[in-house]
């Protein structure tokens, strides 16, 4: 027996081989709702259409039957269903609810029949240990069936937590703890693999002291090829960054001469590491480092180390 702090005996507990009560799955929140896009997108029926099948592939109960949800997010069936629960590994976890919310879709590229949307969604798991938020990176890809849009494939869903992680650099620790710089937990593995150039990640610092901005990619949810060639993209050589924010403001709806975005081109066009700068302007003409299209419409490209051809610098 021990003495209480007023020196009256007290008994000690009872000893039990009883299991504590198993953890309660926290309650899931309601579906978020759909995405709201800017009146000023290109692609809008393309983006709103991969938004939905990314919202639908991180949306599901506890007890959901997790190939009926990927079926009835893309329409797959047989073959091709196997195949796509294969690559939407990363986002189904059994036995655990998932609300996923899209953040922003942006043009991976495009061609005439199909395109990519590069679909950044906020996932929120419950499991019976808690809840964890990650920030992924989507690859969706659609095709046109006649004059309507039409899921074709998954190519990522934003990656996993690199197994080995590279020693981290003072590049890769200066962006990783920069709040300025709005990194999706897909851009975070791909500099914890140490994949991403030195120099990509000291212009994205340089970058962080001109203003905050938000990253939708740089290798993983990036279409590995210049979308619709057979070159391989700068971004999946850890050479480039896509913004698609700046300051407050979606590059998308910060269009104009006046903008921070366009101060930022600008500012970059005069920093002679990069050698690939897509944007809303072209402020060199045709073949030169600075080149815009409708797939750079509603981001920032920012590429250094080889610049290559023009064509190759098209779409990257």
């Amino acid at each position: 027996m021990n003495a209480s702090p007023e020196g009256e005996a007290s008994e000690e507990p009872p000893v039990t081989n009883a299991s504590p009560p198993p953890a309660e799955r926290p309650a899931p929140p309601p579906a978020a709702e759909p995405v709201a896009l800017s009146d000023a997108e290109v692609y809008p029926n393309a983006k709103r259409l991969a938004s939905e099948i990314a919202q639908k592939l991180t949306t599901y109960e506890a007890g959901d039957d997790l190939e009926e949800v990927v079926a009835v997010a893309t329409n797959a069936e047989g073959a091709a269903l196997e195949t796509l629960l294969d690559a939407a590994g990363p986002l189904l976890h059994r036995g655990a609810w998932s609300r996923g919310e899209v953040v922003y879709p942006q043009l991976g590229g495009a061609r005439p029949d199909r395109v990519s949307v590069m679909v950044l969604v906020q996932q929120t798991v419950g499991t019976a240990t808690g809840t964890r938020i990650q920030h992924r990176t989507l690859d969706v890809r659609l095709r046109l069936a006649g004059d309507q849009w039409v899921f074709d494939a998954l190519p990522s869903a934003g990656g996993d937590p690199p197994e080995d992680a590279a020693p981290l650099t003072a590049e890769a620790e200066a962006v990783l703890n920069d709040e300025r710089i709005e990194l999706p937990d897909s851009a975070r593995w791909d500099i914890l693999a140490g994949g991403t150039s030195p120099d990509l990640l000291r212009l994205m610092s340089r970058i962080a002291e001109r203003t905050p901005y938000a990253v939708l990619t740089l290798s993983t949810g990036h279409p590995f090829e210049v979308f619709g060639t057979d070159r391989q993209s700068n971004h999946t050589k850890g050479r480039a960054v896509d913004i698609y924010r700046v300051g407050e403001r979606d590059v998308i709806d910060d269009r104009s001469d006046s903008s921070t975005s366009r101060d930022l081109v600008e500012w970059l066009f005069d920093d002679e590491a990069v050698t690939e700068l897509g944007s809303p302007w072209a402020l060199d003409g045709f073949g030169g480092r600075s080149f815009t299209d409708v797939v750079h419409a509603d981001h920032l490209h920012v590429g250094v180390g080889p610049g290559g051809t023009p064509e190759e610098r098209a779409s990257p």
